[in-house]
């Protein structure tokens, strides 16, 4: 039946809106109801993801030859002892610290020294802008023979591109160098790292603390709302587990952000042009300290953007910013070392504008993966809590409206409505069952347990 039924999984994956065999069932011409119909004739499992379709990304792998690495003359930092701390699961390790004495080293992939402005692997990488996290699988932006070639830790010495600073009395980067380098990294998880926060990262959480603390002085959000993982094993299987605010992870955390500032300090001294990260100020500045009153305050804020001129970060409580950290993962980060490179080398600066070009092409695909991501997400929360009928867990009251309530579920990182039949307060826990999902709507049905 592919070819008849063709027509309505366009329907269902955005491509077009009509369909003749929707019509003729009278069944509502809408992405949503294409979706029910072909799992009710079993077209498509009933587990089927239609969001990758449905915002037009690309899910298959890139496929590019990737040459050698160019020798050139790198500051040789392997006497350092250099971590690289993330996920457990994690396959693309692009960022380490070191700490030698008061100055501090984040070391990054140097993604720019094999993918150059223009290039074949820079214009794959363009179109793709970010990897693409599913639950099921990752997409990603450019070629695995980089990962292998330039991943942290994935050899005994790796190729970076080194950002070195110290912090003042004020929590500012200062004394900012940047260097090629050659560095030899340990790979950590967070759980790991989280063993030797009292000897090994004792010295670097010091900073990292005193630098978050005047984040926080400088209004820094500090929305401490539930995050879960979800993944799905090759049997289709959906697990979720909740992520710990754990001190390693935070500290890490703030090691990155002091890597932006500084990169976005030097950029500016320098007068190199490149995408700052920025976020406006909300109307009423806060400091939430409920789930109820972080879920209100979240509502307050924008979203993050890049702009070419430099402006504070509202959210981060950093006066100026830009993300460096992740070049193999996002295109705006590989943006910013090709732009380090060209400086380092004594070259030809990208101008604004041709920045600019670079943004406007990014841009509304960087949106289509974080759609597809948010709601690949709960996709396959709700396929988990089919998967679990007899599902029960606890659920905060985070706003209450005439009618229903905002609920979060922190095990799952769901936030639900319930019908509000009783006297909630705000930040009331109750226990809820889960009484009907509906996939094509993104929606699940709670009710009180008991």
């Amino acid at each position: 039946d592919r070819k008849l039924l063709q027509e309505v999984e366009m329907v269902a994956v955005g491509l077009r809106h009509k369909s003749q065999i929707l019509v003729k069932l009278d069944i509502k011409q809408s992405a949503e109801s294409a979706h029910r119909f072909l799992i009710n004739c079993g077209y498509w499992p009933a587990t089927f993801n239609p969001f990758p379709g449905r915002n037009g990304v690309d899910l298959s792998q890139p496929d590019l030859e990737v040459g050698a690495l160019p020798e050139e003359t790198r500051l040789d930092l392997t006497h350092l002892q250099a971590w690289a701390i993330d996920d457990a699961q994690s396959s693309d390790p692009d960022d380490a610290i070191s700490i030698d004495g008061n100055r501090i080293w984040v070391h990054i992939a140097d993604v720019a020294a094999l993918v150059a402005h223009d290039s074949a692997l820079d214009i794959e990488a363009r179109k793709r802008a970010a990897n693409l996290y599913l639950p099921e699988a990752v997409v990603h932006m450019l070629p695995a023979a980089i990962t292998e070639q330039l991943g942290l830790g994935l050899s005994e010495t790796s190729p970076a591109l080194s950002i070195g600073f110290e912090l003042n009395e004020a929590q500012q980067p200062v004394n900012i160098e940047i260097h090629p380098s050659l560095v030899k990294v340990t790979r950590l998880s967070y759980e790991d790292a989280d063993t030797l926060m009292e000897s090994t990262f004792a010295a670097l959480e010091h900073c990292c603390e005193g630098f978050r603390q005047q984040r926080v002085n400088n209004h820094a959000a500090q929305i401490d709302l539930p995050e879960a993982s979800v993944k799905v094993d090759d049997n289709g299987k959906v697990s979720i587990s909740r992520l710990a605010k754990i001190r390693s992870r935070m500290m890490v955390t703030d090691a990155m952000l002091m890597a932006g500032c500084a990169v976005a300090q030097f950029c500016a001294e320098h007068d190199i042009a490149i995408p700052y990260a920025t976020q406006p100020q909300p109307a009423e500045i806060q400091q939430p300290e409920l789930p109820s009153e972080m879920f209100a305050y979240r509502r307050q804020f924008k979203a993050s953007r890049t702009s070419l001129e430099k402006s504070a970060h509202f959210g981060l409580g950093l006066a100026c910013y830009t993300r460096v950290t992740s070049p193999l993962r996002r295109y705006m980060d590989l943006i910013i070392h090709q732009q380090l490179r060209l400086f380092i080398a004594g070259k030809t600066l990208l101008t604004a504008d041709e920045i600019q070009t670079k943004l406007l092409a990014v841009d509304q695909q960087s949106g289509n993966l974080r759609r597809t991501e948010r709601q690949s997400n709960q996709h396959w929360k709700l396929v988990y809590l089919q998967q679990n009928p007899g599902w029960q867990g606890d659920g905060v009251i985070v706003n209450i409206d005439e009618r229903k309530s905002d609920v979060l579920i922190p095990d799952l990182a769901l936030e639900c409505k319930l019908r509000t039949r009783e006297n909630f307060v705000l930040n009331d826990t109750i226990r809820l069952k889960c009484t009907g999902i509906d996939l094509p709507e993104q929606d699940a049905f709670f009710s009180k347990a008991g």
